[in-house]
């Protein structure tokens, strides 16, 4: 029996059926790039160079060579090489088909072609960008266009410097506009200008539109209201909601107690479910953790969910240790489809539902049973929470710490130097002992 041919470019065998001819797909990804990167000259544009030697990697080249012949991937890199499109953010805005923009955009940042940049942030700006293409003959275009680039981008863009944006910002900046183009339509089918408009109108508005349309226009109209183009005694109403319902406090402890000993379940949603029952984090915040996150101190583990980092007790201290050990170059604890970004909020909501866990119930429940152990501002300073939040949540659980006032902050101590915190009770069930002489040693 002969041997099986070697690949021709790197002498590896491919697998396949004997008489395939001899290239392997790691090869293959490389000629392929080769051809759609080519800038006229017969060899690849020098500045996309690096995404040939970051791709050919890609631990699955089969499917990577299959993304690659996806017309709408190779009519984008053809554009890129050829000068036609630029290679920077802004230009990519305008490319059709935003999809394939969204994972190529991944991978020229990966590899160093394009700066770092907040993701979701990029969606946004696509999507207004084409959102205002669209504006042409709208009796308030210019009203609109100052809203999203002169209100919507700086504030986004303010917050993605500070922090990356949450999942569900995409969401809430283009319902914004999409509601503030849609109040304005309204009132030129009312034979109203902005500046005509009175209070009837507002409760007219509120009376005859839905409660999401009355809550997301309502940025709109504060910003028009102080800017002058509406009168400025008008009042745009805040909707007030009820609060939230919580999990029992048995079925909380049940629920810790099978996510720290179940091996049966992925570690990682394992870890995402118990951050969510025992320090009542968002899933915006979990998937953005990484291993700088995890602190050890003379043995004992912390994790950095705001100031003072937060203890991590046993066994849920374990699971921690045990995913920060696996996760990837990049640092990602809850790593995505591609190692170099975390996995999507979208994705570990979809997880923990399909496995029985009531997401909002369960941290409304651990943030009140948090906020009953301890003042609300100190729970607010180690979780990351505003004092508002826990604030309001220690009214809804009945609790007593009414009339404690938070000292302003000071610089953190480094944590070899940061005072020991309490101790944990036995099982998952935290305990918060009183901080002395207004002192912060944290929530647990």
């Amino acid at each position: 029996m002969s041997e099986p041919e070697a690949c021709w470019r790197c002498r590896t065998v491919p697998p396949g059926r004997r008489g395939r001819h001899p290239t392997c797909f790691p090869c293959r990804v490389t000629l392929r790039l080769q051809r759609l990167l080519d800038d006229g000259s017969g060899a690849p544009h020098p500045d996309l160079a690096p995404l040939i030697d970051h791709l050919k990697t890609d631990p699955d080249p089969r499917r990577m060579l299959g993304w690659l012949a996806r017309p709408h991937t190779a009519d984008l890199l053809i554009a890129l090489a050829s000068g036609q499109v630029r290679l920077a953010h802004e230009a990519l805005h305008i490319w059709p088909h935003q999809v394939a923009v969204r994972r190529l955009r991944h991978h020229l940042i990966a590899a160093g072609i394009l700066p770092d940049a907040d993701p979701r942030l990029l969606d946004i700006e696509a999507w207004l960008h084409r959102r205002l293409d669209q504006l042409a003959g709208h009796p308030h275009e210019q009203l609109l266009r100052q809203f999203a680039l002169w209100h919507l981008l700086p504030r986004l863009r303010a917050t993605a410097a500070g922090r990356p944006l949450r999942t569900n910002a995409h969401q809430y900046a283009t319902q914004q506009f999409t509601q503030a183009q849609t109040f304005l339509t309204w009132l030129h089918d009312q034979q109203l200008r902005p500046h005509q408009l009175r209070q009837a109108d507002i409760d007219t508005w509120n009376l005859t539109h839905r409660v999401h349309q009355r809550e997301l226009v309502r940025g709109f109209l504060l910003w028009a209201i102080d800017r002058g183009d509406m009168p400025r005694h008008l009042v745009a109403p805040r909707l007030t909601f009820q609060p939230g319902t919580p999990i029992t406090q048995h079925r909380r402890l049940a629920l810790l107690r099978r996510f720290t000993t179940d091996d049966s379940q992925p570690l990682p949603i394992r870890a995402v479910a118990c951050l969510v029952l025992l320090y009542a984090q968002p899933l915006s915040r979990i998937h953005r953790l990484t291993t700088d996150d995890i602190l050890d101190r003379d043995g004992e583990m912390l994790i950095r969910l705001g100031d003072p980092p937060t203890p991590v007790p046993d066994p849920f201290a374990a699971l921690l240790r045990e995913l920060a050990a696996a996760a990837p170059p990049a640092g990602w604890l809850i790593p995505g489809r591609f190692s170099h970004r975390p996995a999507h909020q979208r994705v570990l909501q979809d997880q923990l539902k399909d496995l029985g866990v009531p997401i909002q119930q369960a941290r409304v429940a651990a943030l009140r049973q948090l906020v009953l152990q301890a003042p609300a501002p100190v729970i607010a300073e180690a979780l990351g929470y505003h004092p508002t939040a826990t604030t309001r949540q220690h009214t809804h659980a009945g609790g007593t710490w009414n009339r404690y006032t938070a000292l302003p902050r000071r610089p953190a101590a480094p944590i070899s130097n940061t005072p020991r915190p309490s101790h944990i009770r036995e099982g998952t069930e935290i305990r918060t002992d009183e901080p002395e002489h207004g002192t912060t040693t944290g929530p647990f």
